[in-house]
């Protein structure tokens, strides 16, 4: 049996000792000289973060253009206000296309357009409540040639205010600036005994819609009391419902044609029943009902010079008379007129025949013969003025001359229902749209505004030259 001694096991146990110490001694140079190694490495530049960029500097601010105001002055004439009285040899100072002051002796400012109306007469700006040719249709800023000879045609008329569809547009000679009044005029309305039908539906949507307007009244009491109350349904309100509701509310009013008594009667009875406003466009016989067509509001729209036969058959006053804008008038009935383009029938072109003839079928003209029938001049120029502004509910803008409102004027030879008048001047907006001197249309007639002028040669539409003359009168020749 072999015994180890003590001894040997120990030297064994210090040389595994001093084996573990050595290897740790080796593992720790090795560690430090890698360490410094590291250290001694050139470390790799790191790339310099860029400082922030700034912002771009802000542009210059656009210096401001001072934008100057646009004068006119109408001097000396003898202005027809149409809303107040006759003011003789005052100025009426226009900026910016609206009327600024009105008076004599004014101080004008230095780039003030001067035009002197000394001997004219000076009136609002005309209204056609009905016209075709001026505009073009649908949005007339959209359609319309701003340089036309219809529109220059019209101007040369008087005309600066028109109605095409359902808007009202200035006649804004070469430029589209300002030529928008105001859009959505009326609401039309079928209501004809032609169409007893259609009569119904336009009482049934109109007892629908009325209902409906209680229903949110009732709704708003309601709701002081319950704030989660529902409100009635609204979805169903389009089409002719939309019609009925803007007319029960009072934001438009309907356009109806009628022109007999028991036609008027029923309109009539329409707008009492409903409150609505009713204008009435043709009413011929308007004369025989007109306390009824007063108590019910109604506006109209006549030519007062329209012929038809009374009816001999019938026991009540039937057919047309030239009486009839002056008995609305008495009764309290607004009147608009309009013109004829024959004597057949109404037209409202713009032709020498019609709209802005300078025969005797034009605006004016028109409205002269409602003098004719007993009107006053002065209230017959309110038909094409302000009685007209009023019926088409523009009247805060056009139709008189007053400050404040749009500085539209047309300045005439003479008096303006008389059937000799040319116009000289046609302001729109405070520019002046039509110079007769400068138009070739009637430059030819009484030049330089001489009443004792010879009358001119006749050819149209423009001077031709004596070249074309001449060359007419060789060809006549046998």
């Amino acid at each position: 049996m072999r015994v180890i001694s003590h001894d040997s096991s120990t030297a064994k146990s210090r040389s595994h000792c001093i084996l573990l110490c050595l290897l740790s001694l080796f593992a720790a140079i090795a560690f430090a000289s890698g360490a410094q190694a590291q250290e001694r490495r050139p470390r790799r530049p790191q790339p310099e973060q860029a400082p922030p960029a700034e912002p771009p500097p802000a542009p210059p601010a656009e210096e401001k253009q001072e934008v100057k105001d646009r004068w006119l002055a109408v001097l000396n004439g003898k202005v027809h206000t149409a809303s107040g009285p006759v003011l003789d040899g005052v100025t009426i100072l226009c900026r910016n296309g609206r009327i600024a002051e009105i008076g004599p002796n004014l101080t004008l400012p230095d780039d003030c357009e001067q035009l002197d109306a000394a001997g004219h007469f000076v009136y609002p700006g005309l209204i056609a409540v009905r016209s075709q040719g001026i505009h073009g249709g649908g949005s007339p800023e959209d359609g319309t040639d701003v340089f036309s000879f219809n529109m220059s045609l019209a101007l040369g008329a008087g005309i600066t205010t028109a109605v095409t569809g359902d808007t009202a547009a200035k006649l804004t000679y070469g430029t589209l600036e300002g030529m928008i009044v105001k859009r959505g005029l009326f609401e039309s309305l079928s209501y004809n005994s032609r169409d007893p039908a259609g009569k119904r539906r336009v009482r049934e949507g109109l007892d629908r819609v009325r209902q409906h307007l209680r229903d949110v009244a009732a709704h708003e009491e309601e709701k002081r009391l319950n704030p989660e109350a529902k409100a009635p349904d609204d979805k169903w309100i389009r089409g002719p419902y939309a019609t009925y509701l803007r007319l029960l509310k009072g934001e438009a009013a309907a356009l109806v044609d009628a022109n007999s008594a028991w036609e008027l009667l029923q309109l009539a009875d329409l707008a009492e029943t409903y409150g609505i406003r009713i204008v009435v466009r043709g009413a011929y016989e308007a004369w025989t009902v007109a306390p009824k067509l007063s108590r019910a509001g109604m506006a109209a729209i006549i030519t007062p010079r329209q012929r038809v036969d009374e009816n001999t058959r019938s026991n009540r006053p039937t057919g047309s008379t030239i009486e009839n804008a002056r008995i609305l008038h008495e009764r309290g009935i607004r009147v608009a007129v309009t013109p004829t383009g024959s004597l057949f029938g109404p037209g409202y072109g713009i032709s020498l025949g019609g709209l802005a003839g300078r025969d005797l079928l034009h605006l004016a003209l028109e409205a002269a013969f409602a003098v004719r029938g007993g009107l006053s001049n002065s209230e017959a120029i309110k038909t094409v003025t302000i009685d007209a502004a009023r019926i088409l509910g523009i009247d805060s803008r056009v139709g008189s001359i007053e400050v404040g409102k749009d500085a539209d004027f047309v300045i005439t030879d003479g008096d303006l229902l008389h059937y000799m008048t040319l116009v000289r001047w046609t302001v729109v907006n405070g520019r002046i749209a039509y110079d007769k001197d400068k138009e070739g249309i009637y430059s030819h007639i009484r030049p330089g505004g001489d009443v004792n002028a010879p009358p001119p040669d006749e050819y149209w539409p423009r001077r031709l030259g004596v070249e074309w003359r001449r060359s007419r009168d060789v060809n006549a020749q046998p």
